[in-house]
């Protein structure tokens, strides 16, 4: 067996190359080993003068010079062609540069802050700089993984930056309060002051924020200002004192039910709760639910501050466009509900409420009356002039229709309904009509009706206390029902009558049927 110089493998005596590396094999040599015991041989018996001897002598010493050499000719150049490419990647494997340790370590640091909101960018974006300053320099490879670790960690450090004034002071708290003790904690806390910011972008959001709101319970004046603000009057008529500051948190739709129900989970609403408030208005949907979270820092009273720590006042509800542009929000805490409206629309509102109020008053003694004999067990709204109605089904507040306004009214009488945000008006026109004036006024709004968003419209004649009426019925595309009652009474005063409910309530229409009284 003849064994490879080169890889040391066995071949076959007869083999001229390698069968494992395709190195040449030494031919001549296997040939010169059986000679090797033979050449003492002649070497002793040259004394005997044998010319056959010589002759054969001859050709053993020539065989090594010329068998061989023909061979070696082609042997010699084909030694790089089969053995180069098998030695010279393992050589180059073992002896391949590795990437600059600052680079790749910049890297790994970049994706580990990716995934831990940021917490390792900073020395990822100092070694991936570091790493890429070495490797210019040296000529050493990694360049690539220096400058995605500049990238990643850079937009990292970035969004930090932006972010870092509105989340560090829930983190300043936590860290206040001793929720932070770990790492992973803090993680945490970092995760959810994230999740707590309120999307600019957001249809309702900005909506919300680019009006002031006035509320229709007690006139308290929420005014939103720059860099997420806010100032919270307790009277839109005095803006010079009394109030509260601070900033602001605002959700809408699938985030602020989360939200709610995630992180403000100590004021026990749950997601099954908000599905009930939505299933009792079809105005109410998830897109249009809002989160509103009032970060208070002050209170000011006679230009001070009298409150030397912060607290959130966390208010639910939905910003609803029918009939007007209303925000329904429910203090968490309380549990007392409001009715917004923007101060464009309060202003208006206004002005039909004094005119209102100054003729209610001059009809006290009557209005005391009418009051006196319905069920004091519930709410009444109107007077002897326009009728009354005992409203039993909820929580009812003052409502006052711009549509209404004017000066062709003696006396308008309004409400909502707190929970299904059902509108009932009582009005009285000044001038005197004949039957024939208001059959065509119930024609004209039929008409307007189908000329617009109405569906169903129709005119029928009815009884309302006692007095023959005819009765304007209409649903909107929002899905809001609409019925007027037009009579006149016995002095041929103009009774307009109107309730404006969704599905979730029709027992109002029955309520307003029912109970409307007028003598």
């Amino acid at each position: 067996m003849a064994i490879c110089p080169n890889c040391g493998a066995l071949n076959n005596d007869s083999s001229k190359f390698c069968i494992s590396c395709g190195a040449p094999l030494p031919v001549a040599q296997p040939a010169a080993q059986p000679a090797a015991p033979a050449q003492p041989a002649p070497q002793q018996n040259v004394e005997i003068p044998n010319p056959q001897n010589q002759y054969w002598q001859q050709p053993v010493q020539a065989q090594p010079e010329t068998a061989p050499q023909p061979e070696a000719i082609p042997i010699v150049p084909a030694q790089p062609v089969y053995a180069q490419p098998i030695t010279q990647p393992v050589q180059n494997k073992s002896n391949r540069p590795k990437s600059n340790g600052w680079c790749t370590a910049g890297l790994v640091l970049s994706i580990v802050a990716w995934c831990t909101v940021g917490l390792t960018s900073i020395p990822g974006f100092l070694c991936s700089l570091i790493g890429l300053i070495v490797v210019s320099k040296k000529g050493e490879p990694g360049k690539g993984k220096a400058v995605a670790g500049l990238i990643i960690s850079g937009l990292l450090i970035l969004g930090f930056a932006i972010s870092l004034p509105s989340i560090w002071p829930d983190v300043q708290r936590s860290l206040e309060n001793g929720d932070v003790s770990n790492p992973m904690e803090l993680l945490d806390t970092l995760d959810e002051a994230s999740d707590k910011q309120t999307d600019l972008s957001d249809k309702y959001v900005k909506k919300i924020i680019k009006n002031n709101w006035v509320a229709m319970e007690d006139g308290s004046y929420l005014e939103f200002g720059k860099k997420q603000t806010f100032k919270y009057y307790k009277s839109y008529q005095d803006t010079s004192d009394n109030y509260f500051t601070g900033k602001y948190r605002m959700f809408s739709g699938e985030k602020a039910v989360t939200t709610l129900t995630k992180y403000y989970e100590e004021y026990g609403i749950t997601k099954s709760e908000i599905k009930s408030l939505i299933s009792n208005n079809t105005a109410f949907k998830e897109e249009n639910f809002v989160l509103i979270v009032l970060e208070n820092d002050g209170q000011w009273m006679d230009g001070e501050n009298v409150k030397d720590e912060a607290w959130d006042s966390v208010y639910y509800g939905f910003l609803v466009n029918s009939p007007d542009t209303s925000l329904l929000l429910i203090n968490a805490v309380t549990d007392t509900r409001f009715s917004f409206v923007t101060a464009d629309d309060y202003d208006k509102i206004s002005a039909v409420a004094t005119t209102t109020t100054t003729e209610t008053f001059e009809t006290t003694e009557a209005t005391t009356e009418a009051t006196t004999t319905a069920d004091p067990s519930y709410e009444t709204m109107g007077d002897s002039v326009t009728g009354t109605i005992t409203l039993t089904q909820g929580k009812w507040d003052i409502w006052t229709d711009r549509d209404l306004s004017g000066t062709n009214f003696e006396v308008v009488y309004g409400r909502i309904n707190r929970n299904t945000q059902t509108i009932i008006n009582l009005c009285v026109y000044k001038n005197t009509f004949d039957n024939a004036s208001i059959k065509n006024f119930a024609d004209a709004i039929k008409a307007n009706m189908e000329s617009g968003d109405y569906s169903d419209v129709k005119v029928t004649t009815t009884t309302l206390s006692g007095y023959g009426a005819y009765e304007v019925s209409g649903k909107h595309s929002s899905g809001m029902y609409v019925n007027l009652w037009l009579f006149l009474d016995n002095n041929n005063k103009f009774h307009y009558i109107t309730v404006e409910y969704y599905d979730s309530d029709k027992a109002s229409y029955d309520m307003v049927k029912s109970t409307y009284k007028f003598n």
